[in-house]
Formats: structure tokens, sequence, C-alpha cells
């Protein structure tokens, strides 16, 4: 399956986005976060990036963060792994340009909930937001100054793009250093939910949400920030 022989004309999905799309309707969104993990494009189940960005806004829209921001996760790595892939085979160091070409994905990954290019020709969209990001790069440093391209000048200064990118990561971290679905999903609730752990004047809080004791879940919440301490020791040392 290859994505960028797409050539719509306006922002629609392909066919091979709308097949994925029909397929994945059937599917918990635990089985999508498994399909959504294969890399082999010829493998039974994959689903193209294209498809993932429909799935993660379409989750975030009907409120349920959780699997929003795990599938963002898994998607935010391919695109990552694709750019940084393309200037590897340049032979250049295009850290910068990796980091300015996903801040400009992760912004409108957040900002736009309707079909565009993204959900149309993903890796033809990103090749060509890494091509304007490194003749932005280039502009800065052959004039020795900072010029912003217009593509940074967001109403929220990038903030929806930034909280997207701290969920994905602390979904990232649940994966790998939280050993139980139960536990992640708990992880999640405390460290991302914005509901507080026990109010009895408001509509919902976790307590209520959960079933789970105020004391168990506050002592939770304790334990969660323990090990993401350690885990930010460990990296800067």
């Amino acid at each position: 399956m290859k994505e960028d022989t797409v050539d719509p004309e306006a922002p629609r999905h392909p066919g091979f986005v709308r097949k994925a799309l029909d397929w994945a309707e059937d599917l918990s969104a635990q089985e999508i976060l498994t399909a959504a993990r294969i890399k082999d494009r010829t493998a039974s189940g994959y689903l193209p990036s294209a498809a993932l960005v429909r799935l993660v806004r379409r989750y975030r829209t009907e409120g349920d963060d959780d699997s929003s921001t795990r599938l963002s996760t898994l998607l935010i790595a391919r695109a990552y792994e694709y750019v940084r892939g393309i200037y590897a085979r340049m032979g250049v160091d295009g850290q910068d340009v990796v980091q300015e070409t996903m801040q400009t994905f992760l912004t409108e990954l957040a900002e736009q909930d309707g079909v565009d290019w993204w959900e149309a020709t993903f890796e033809r969209e990103l090749r060509r937001r890494a091509a304007d990001a490194y003749r932005h790069l280039f502009k800065r440093h052959r004039s020795r100054s900072l010029v912003l391209p217009e593509d940074h000048d967001r109403g929220d200064d990038g903030e929806e793009a930034h909280e997207i990118a701290r969920r994905a990561a602390l979904a990232a971290f649940a994966e790998v250093r939280i050993p139980t679905e139960k536990k992640r999903r708990l992880f999640l609730l405390l460290m991302l939910n914005e509901l507080p752990i026990d109010a009895p004047e408001a509509p919902n809080d976790l307590v209520r949400l959960t079933g789970i004791p105020r004391s168990t879940l506050a002592n939770l919440k304790t334990e969660f920030g323990r090990m993401l301490k350690s885990a930010l020791a460990e990296k800067t040392s």
C-alpha cells in the first residue's frame, strides 16, 4: 500500500483510507491500537497513517482522550521516524528540520478536525513540510537572524500542540513502564484527566468514575509522580 500515489484535487479520503476506516469501524479501541503498531504495510491489519490521523481526531471529538492520546503516540512515532529517515538518507543532520516539521504536524493535528491533506497524502505532506522547514532554517542561518515562518503564527502560540505532545509522552511512558492495562488506564486518568479525584459538589469526579476509594487514587497519583521523577532522573543522568 503506497500512500503517495494519491493526488486528489481537494482534500478528501482516497480509496485506501476509506477502506481502512470502514474496516476499523468494527474494531474496538484496543484492537485499533494493536493494528496501529503494525509497521509492515504488506501485513494483514496494517492501518495507513492517513487513516490514523482521522481516528485520532475522531476519538478526540468524541471525548475519548485516552484512546486519542495513545493512538497519537504511535502516529507521532511513525511521523518522526519517517522525517528523520529522509535526512539520514541524505547524510544530513536534520534534527532542527525534524523538530520544526513535527511542530507543524502536531499543531495541525490538534487544531483541525475536518479532512485535510494529512488524511489524504500523509507522507507527501510530511515531505512537503520538511522541505518548507529546511528552506526556513536555511534562510535563518543565511541572514543570521531568526525569522519565524507563517506556520508558527498560531493563535494559541502552539499551546495545544504542546499539550498533545505532553499527552503523547505520558501515554508512551505508561506503555513502557506500567505493566497492566488497568493500571495504565488509571495512570492516564490521574495524570491527564482534568476531573478532580473527589469532589462531591461537582457533577463528576474520579472516585465516582472508577469506583475506587479516594485514598487509593491519591496514593496511586503519588506513586505515578515518583515514577515520572525517577524516569526523568534516569534520562538526565
